[in-house]
């Protein structure tokens, strides 16, 4: 609505006659709208939205009586005013006090808040106070202390990981003989860029036969810069990329770089964030019939017709493993006695 469709709706109430609406009001609704001009008082500093009003019809029973206790509390924040202990609005603090129904401050505050309390009563009780917030206040700086040490020792070890990760992939690029396993493995905080680095430096490296990045919320990106490694590498025996952020699109480019790869024997992709669905695994199964040389594959196939047809797959693949070794090892030569000779078998 606009401005000035907002003041010309309110120009229809300046010649209500109030006198003659009050006259038309029963007696009930002349009670209620007095009791909610009450609660809007004028000198009240608590805000509109903090303001409750009584809400209790029966009359007070036993020795409670609200209105002598809100007159007490109100007396009792005047004179620590005077005395120099409170510094917030007595009337604010007042109205926190009873920020509560009057059932429980009935249940709650019957015989004790009456007796009359001398003042070097109310100077101890405040003094005790006051130890206790400070022993409080310790308490909390020693806490915090504490958890910042905490947070320091944990940063000095997360540096210290950083180093580390800096060092494996020096001896990667360097092509160190000793390196013959990369884990990376359920490292939270390491990034995408840096397991990108770790593909890039592997497509190179000749000694490094296992890489495990399982958990580390690798995502396609990084999926498509491992393809491209498998193709260029020529060393790498285990990949475990399990339990990330890779799609169907991600392991089908996996797969489809085993075309140019003739060493990779296992491959693990299982658990990802994203299902692959029937369709991928149909083309996985496509893409698995031209390889001969994985033997193990860590993924569990929805679909049956797909399971069976990899399983057959891997079979054949490890029958055909089995027949090179055997054609690659040598037979072992065999004594005949009596003869003086060697023969083989």
């Amino acid at each position: 609505m606009s401005t000035f469709g907002y003041c010309r709706e309110l120009k229809k109430y300046e010649e209500v006659d109030e006198d003659e609406l009050l006259a038309m009001l029963s007696p009930e609704e002349l009670q209620e709208l007095e009791r909610e001009l009450t609660d809007l008082d004028p000198d009240d500093n608590v805000p509109i939205g903090l303001r409750q009003k009584d809400q209790t019809a029966k009359t007070p029973t036993g020795t409670f009586d609200r209105d002598a206790l809100l007159r007490y509390w109100e007396d009792e924040n005047k004179k620590l005013l005077e005395d120099g202990k409170v510094e917030s609005n007595p009337r604010q603090v007042m109205l926190e006090n009873v920020r509560v129904q009057p059932n429980f401050l009935l249940c709650n505050y019957q015989q004790e808040v009456w007796p009359d309390k001398s003042r070097g009563q109310r100077v101890s009780e405040t003094s005790s106070n006051t130890s206790k917030t400070l022993g409080n206040d310790r308490k909390k700086i020693s806490n915090k202390a504490k958890k910042a040490q905490g947070v320091s020792g944990k940063n000095d070890v997360k540096v210290d990981e950083r180093e580390k990760r800096d060092e494996t992939l020096e001896q990667i690029l360097r092509d160190d003989p000793t390196m013959n396993e990369v884990n990376l493995n359920n490292i939270e905080d390491i990034s995408q860029e840096t397991l990108l680095r770790f593909a890039q430096a592997l497509c190179t490296n000749t000694h490094v036969h296992v890489f495990s990045l399982a958990n580390t919320h690798a995502d396609d990106r990084v999926a498509f810069a491992i393809s491209k490694m498998l193709r260029e590498n020529c060393s790498i025996r285990n990949l475990n990329i399990e339990s990330n952020f890779v799609s169907g699109q991600g392991i089908l480019a996996l797969l489809a770089a085993l075309k140019h790869n003739k060493t990779l024997v296992e491959l693990r992709f299982h658990n990802q964030r994203h299902i692959c669905g029937g369709k991928v695994e149909m083309e996985m199964v496509q893409l698995l019939r031209e390889n001969t040389t994985l033997l193990k594959l860590g993924y569990q196939f929805d679909l049956p017709g797909p399971r069976m047809t990899v399983t057959s797959i891997l079979t054949r693949n490890q029958d055909q493993e089995r027949q090179r070794r055997d054609l690659l090892e040598p037979i072992p030569p065999v004594w005949v006695e009596g003869s003086g000779t060697v023969k083989n078998k």
